[in-house]
């Protein structure tokens, strides 16, 4: 019954995510595209935007917990993490292994969600014992 619920949890969790990725690049066209932002600063403000939606959508619908400081700073720290390991995880697979970048995106993609997902379901949205 646990597995299920964490199951449930985790396809949610899935759902949000692509739910945010689409709000991400369609940030990234407008403020790139139409608005003619430099794309470094256009991609950070996007992803700023992006991590503050994923926050609110998970609180409500995933972890059906409510909104505090703790958990958004949490969450803020989770994604920091997830943002971090991406960089080092491309970093090793693309100029160490001298894989090309989609072999990297392609292990990043499948890791960093489940590894924010374990952290924000056992961290920052942890039931209190």
């Amino acid at each position: 019954m646990l597995l299920s619920k964490v199951f449930v949890k985790f396809m949610r969790y899935s759902l949000v995510g692509c739910i945010s990725t689409l709000i991400y690049f369609l940030s990234v066209f407008v403020f790139i595209e139409g608005l003619h932002m430099d794309p470094v600063l256009g991609s950070a403000v996007s992803f700023i935007i992006m991590t503050i939606v994923s926050f609110f959508l998970n609180v409500k619908y995933t972890f059906g917990s409510s909104i505090t400081q703790q958990k958004a700073l949490r969450f803020m720290t989770v994604s920091t993490i997830g943002f971090i390991l991406n960089f080092l995880l491309m970093f090793v697979i693309v100029h160490i292994f001298d894989f090309h970048y989609f072999i990297g995106e392609l292990v990043t993609i499948l890791v960093i969600p489940v590894v924010n997902f374990l952290l924000n379901n056992y961290w920052t949205f942890q039931s209190p014992a």
